[in-house]
């Protein structure tokens, strides 16, 4: 449920560009424009981190989702950092977010965005992706990145099922050697004695031992 429409969100009626979904208590929501200073933008409740693989649409309408966890900057404050960013007044902005922000008083920071990325961690106001956060039932929104991963987890997810199902036909040929092989063992163990034996001496007859070959000879012509 949302709160009582403010003037901020009144003028977002014939507003076109992307919005902020700013959940500021549990069960109350805020709409505002977001105005990016490249990947994040400020309003009175903090600084947030933008992120276009967590952004979302409702028909053509862009948005996405943040929670202030609490957090308020004065308007005036939020006024200055937006005039000083516009003409460049880098240095201002930081002396303006210090008395918000007492932990960044002495911390050197390459540039403001190295600034404004330590302030949206440390207040938790980075984008909620409902991909892997509590889901939302009533809202028809979709992310067109998460959908084209979709498909590409799909895709490989069915050569990976067609990899485990190969052609027999390879293995026909090995498998009825293996089979013949099986009987004829089965055969000769069950065979007469004769059969054996006869056998034997023909597995002489290729592989002839001396002694063998006159014990065959002898028995063969009544010797």
């Amino acid at each position: 449920m949302a709160s009582k429409v403010d003037f901020h969100e009144l003028g977002l009626l014939w507003y076109g560009g992307p919005l902020a979904i700013i959940i500021t208590r549990k069960n109350y929501l805020k709409f505002r424009r977001i105005e990016r200073m490249r990947e994040f933008f400020i309003n009175e409740f903090g600084i947030f981190e933008y992120d276009s693989e967590s952004e979302y649409r409702y028909n053509k309408q862009p948005l996405s989702i943040y929670n202030s966890h609490g957090s308020i900057i004065p308007k005036n404050v939020v006024k200055n950092v937006k005039k000083c960013y516009r003409k460049g007044n880098y240095m201002q902005i930081k002396k303006e977010l210090q008395a918000i922000y007492p932990e960044i008083e002495d911390i050197d920071f390459k540039d403001i965005w190295e600034m404004f990325r330590f302030i949206s961690i440390m207040t938790k106001h980075k984008a909620i992706d409902i991909d892997t956060e509590k889901f939302l039932p009533y809202y028809r929104a979709y992310n067109p990145v998460s959908i084209k991963r979709l498909n590409e987890v799909c895709q490989e997810g069915k050569k990976a099922i067609d990899s485990l199902h190969p052609s027999l036909k390879a293995g026909i040929p090995v498998m009825i050697m293996v089979v013949i092989a099986i009987v004829a063992l089965a055969f000769m163990q069950n065979a007469p004695k004769w059969i054996r034996e006869a056998g034997n001496y023909f597995g002489q007859l290729t592989h002839p031992e001396p002694a063998g070959m006159i014990f065959f000879l002898s028995k063969l012509f009544g010797g």
